[in-house]
């Protein structure tokens, strides 16, 4: 095989990996940020649930003392009936013990609807207490997760690049650079087998005669759709006669 091919070859597989294993890297803020949000909304959704609870706890307690309020009122209404001395004095103040009590009895009716409001409401917070909670449990898992992919990723990175440039001060200066362009407009992959008179890169067609000369791996040959170095596999070879 071409030496400069064999170089080209050892040094795609070296940047694939360094590639792969930066991209993990590279990942890892937007995954957290994935995490973040739905950890957000359950948060957003407990404080709004919270607030719901405690309004519809006050409205209780507030109509509670309006109860009290009105019992009061009654109470010191009918402390006044001793001193009426007309008819019609105690009939207006018999009117007014009978509003103020359809008033108190309305009020305990609304105390009744709210009291169910606070059961219904306390559901829910413990609803949304139970989903933040589960929200947090996930997020932890895949923080643990995270890491382990980073410290995976980043484990002997700086060797392989060590090893990836010594191999890559092999090649001769103008082979590096084209490898290098073509690996930057390639997404990362420059060098490719060429298999059944197919680029495996860009999965193009290879006229047969030109993929003949690829298959002797003897000079480096680009294909001529999307200008990746081509080879074949030593062990695709044909045996020798």
């Amino acid at each position: 095989m071409n030496e400069q091919l064999k170089l080209l070859i050892e040094t795609q597989k070296l940047d694939t990996e360094i590639i792969s294993r930066q991209k993990t890297i590279d990942q890892i803020p937007l995954r957290i940020s994935s995490m973040e949000k739905p950890l957000a909304e359950a948060r957003a959704n407990l404080e709004a649930r919270k607030k719901k609870s405690e309004a519809a706890d006050k409205k209780k307690r507030d109509q509670e003392r309006n109860v009290e309020e009105i019992a009061q009122k009654i109470e010191k209404l009918k402390e006044r009936t001793p001193q009426i001395k007309t008819n019609t004095e105690y009939t207006a103040l018999l009117k007014e013990i009978e509003m103020a009590e359809k008033e108190k009895f309305a009020a305990e009716d609304q105390i009744l609807d709210l009291m169910e409001q606070v059961d219904r409401e306390s559901i829910e917070l413990k609803g949304a207490e139970a989903a933040l909670k589960a929200e947090e449990g996930r997020a932890g898992e895949l923080k643990k997760e995270l890491e382990g992919e980073v410290q995976r990723a980043e484990g002997g990175l700086g060797e392989l690049t060590d090893k990836r440039n010594a191999q890559a001060d092999k090649l001769e200066r103008d082979v590096y650079d084209l490898y290098m362009t073509i690996l930057e407009e390639r997404d990362g992959l420059a060098v490719v087998e060429a298999r059944n008179e197919i680029c495996q890169g860009c999965n193009m067609n290879i006229m047969p005669q030109l993929f003949l000369e690829i298959k002797k791996n003897e000079e480096l040959i680009h294909c001529p759709q999307c200008r990746r170095f081509l080879y074949v596999p030593e062990e695709e070879q044909p045996a020798s006669e």
